[in-house]
C-alpha cells in the first residue's frame, strides 16, 4: 500500500472518529437539555443545572483523550452541539456560541501541555475551564436565567453556581471521561487509536 493510501485512510478514520465520538456526545447533550436539567431546574433552580453543567463539556473531553490530537476538543464540542441543536435543543441558537466557546477552553488546557499530559490532573483541569465560558453567557445573554442578571443577585449565590459547575466539570468531563475510557481500553474496545497506543 502506498504512503499516500495509508494517510488517505489514517485521515479518514480520524474524520469518521471524531464525527462518531461527537454524535455520542451530542446525543448525551440532548438528553441533558430535554430530560435532565429541566428535573435539576424544577428542584434546584440553576444550582441544580449547574450539578450536571459538566455532562455539557465531554464532547471536547471525550475525543480529545482518545484521539490525541491538536484541535479535537474543539471540533469535538462544536460538532456536538450542532448535533444537539439538530434535535431541536431548548438552547437553539445558542449552541453555536456554546460549543465553540467551551471547545476552545478544553483545547487550551491540552494545548499547554503540548499535547502530551493525559492524566487526571489534565482532564480535570480540561473539564473544569469550560465553566469560564458558559456562565458569564448563561447570566449576560442567555434569556434562562433573566435573575442573575439583577443587581440584587446574591454574590454568595454567584460563587456557589461557579463552584459546582467546576466540580461538575471535573467530575464529568475529568474524571467520569479518563475512568470510563480507560476501563474501555483495557477490555480492548479502541485498539488503533492513539489513547490504545500510549497507555
Amino acid at each position: 500500500m502506498s504512503k499516500v493510501s495509508e494517510t488517505s485512510i489514517t485521515i479518514t478514520k480520524k474524520i469518521v472518529g471524531l464525527a462518531s465520538f461527537s454524535i455520542v456526545a451530542g446525543l448525551l447533550f440532548a438528553a441533558v437539555s430535554h430530560v435532565v436539567a429541566p428535573i435539576m431546574f424544577m428542584f434546584g433552580g440553576h444550582l441544580g443545572i449547574a450539578s450536571v453543567y459538566g455532562l455539557w463539556f465531554l464532547g471536547g473531553t471525550l475525543p480529545a483523550y482518545i484521539m490525541r490530537e491538536r484541535g479535537t476538543a474543539f471540533l469535538g464540542e462544536t460538532i456536538a452541539a450542532i448535533i444537539e441543536l439538530l434535535l431541536v435543543s431548548p438552547y437553539s441558537v445558542l449552541l453555536y456560541y456554546y460549543g465553540p466557546a467551551q471547545g476552545i477552553m478544553s483545547e487550551l488546557v491540552f494545548w499547554l501541555r503540548r499535547y502530551r499530559s493525559w492524566g487526571y490532573g489534565t482532564m480535570i483541569l480540561a473539564g473544569m475551564l469550560p465553566v469560564l465560558a458558559a456562565y458569564p453567557f448563561d447570566c449576560l445573554v442567555s434569556p434562562f436565567y433573566p435573575a442573575c442578571r439583577d443587581p440584587g443577585y446574591p454574590i454568595t449565590l454567584h460563587i456557589t453556581i461557579i463552584t459546582t459547575m467546576l466540580i461538575s466539570g471535573a467530575l464529568f468531563s475529568g474524571v467520569l471521561v479518563k475512568s470510563v475510557v480507560d476501563r474501555l481500553v483495557k477490555a480492548g474496545a479502541l485498539r488503533g487509536w492513539p489513547i490504545a497506543e500510549t497507555s
